[in-house]
């Protein structure tokens, strides 16, 4: 009989051991879509606490998830600027179709017909280009006005209700959104075009104020604008290629490599929005800004390795000269712009490396 007592007693704490096995043995974790993220919560309540740690995919099923996830995240991150990207602030990854606009702002001048009228230097045939400015509205979706705010829910934008034009904040437009996900976002925005005039035609036309400031550059450019695949039409790049834009900078101590370095961190670190119903949230790569730096055994990194290539390889437009050079000795703050020439498979393995590294 004490020998059962015993036995019945050692069944039991067996079996209490199975039922509680997962209050004391460590689980799993479910795989995030990346290194950390930033949402809007379907009741309209920014979650800015909310973050996702990636953990190592399973294999098979797990990579190729993974995988979607990079490929969204590349297409998020090039998607051409309706607005063309002014060349003295540019930090973009880009297709070849984005336009550029290469009239730094140096170049602009604020006037008055009046004024022009009695200055010494301009005569009458004098070629002026006139900046204009129109406000146009776009209709735009959560995601695409996230990006276009590269990540920052309190940047302030002009959006369109009920005809009239209210100014309000990205995160106000997404708690919005998260209440009537149907009704539309109409965003306003400026749009710049050039007109190429002389002081005679601004003079005699009736319908321009004589006393109102315009802003004019005082000489017709050869380029005001351009595509990105048409600079770079004496290199040799493929039709599907993808394109690191940046304006040289006086910070720029490092040279090339610094730039393409803080393009490709910083960049990644702006994220992507991602919708799930009524939720709408930013996601986050995370890279360590020491990740170009050499291994412990001496050897270079993944992002080293990258960064040496790219950095070779690329060209620096001179928009005030018009002129294009490859991987000079010299870079120009304020006058010239990097092009750094990247294949789509290249960023999606940035995007897997660094995302499953943290796994």
């Amino acid at each position: 009989m004490r020998a059962l007592i015993v036995i019945v007693v050692l069944l039991a704490a067996a079996i209490g051991a199975w039922l509680t096995r997962d209050r004391w043995l460590p689980g799993p974790s479910p795989a995030a879509d990346a290194v950390s993220a930033t949402g809007t919560t379907a009741a309209g309540a920014p979650d800015t606490a909310s973050t996702h740690t990636p953990q190592a995919p399973p294999a098979g099923r797990g990579n190729t998830e993974v995988r979607e996830q990079a490929q969204r995240y590349v297409d998020t991150l090039t998607r051409p600027e309706q607005e063309p990207v002014r060349v003295e602030r540019a930090d973009h990854f880009v297709t070849g179709d984005q336009m550029l606009t290469l009239v730094p702002h140096a170049a602009i001048e604020t006037t008055t017909v009046q004024q022009m009228r009695v200055d010494p230097t301009l005569a009458p045939d004098t070629p002026i280009t006139v900046v204009r400015e129109v406000e146009q509205v776009e209709r735009v979706t959560p995601e695409k006005l996230i990006a276009r705010s590269a990540g920052k829910l309190d940047a302030r934008v002009k959006i369109l209700v009920n005809d009239e034009v209210q100014e309000t904040t990205v995160r106000q437009v997404l708690e919005s959104a998260s209440r009537t996900p149907d009704a539309p976002i109409d965003l306003v925005t400026l749009s710049e075009y050039y007109e190429q005039t002389t002081l005679r035609e601004l003079a005699e036309r009736a319908d321009e104020p004589k006393d109102t400031p315009i802003r004019i550059i005082r000489k017709h450019r050869g380029l005001e604008t351009s595509s990105v695949a048409d600079l770079m039409r004496s290199a040799a790049v493929a039709e599907d290629s993808l394109f690191y834009v940046r304006t040289v900078r006086p910070e720029d101590s490092q040279g090339i490599w610094g730039i393409v370095h803080d393009g490709i961190v910083d960049n990644f670190a702006r994220g992507m929005a991602i919708r799930r119903g009524r939720e709408v949230s930013t996601y986050q790569v995370e890279i360590p800004r020491d990740a170009d730096e050499r291994l412990a055994d001496t050897s270079s990194s993944f992002l080293g390795k990258l960064i040496f290539k790219k950095s070779a390889a690329s060209h620096v437009y001179n928009f005030t000269q018009n002129r294009m050079g490859k991987n000079p000795d010299r870079i120009v703050p304020g006058q010239e712009i990097v092009i750094i020439n990247f294949r789509a498979e290249e960023l999606i393995e940035i995007y897997r490396h660094f995302v499953e590294q943290r796994g």
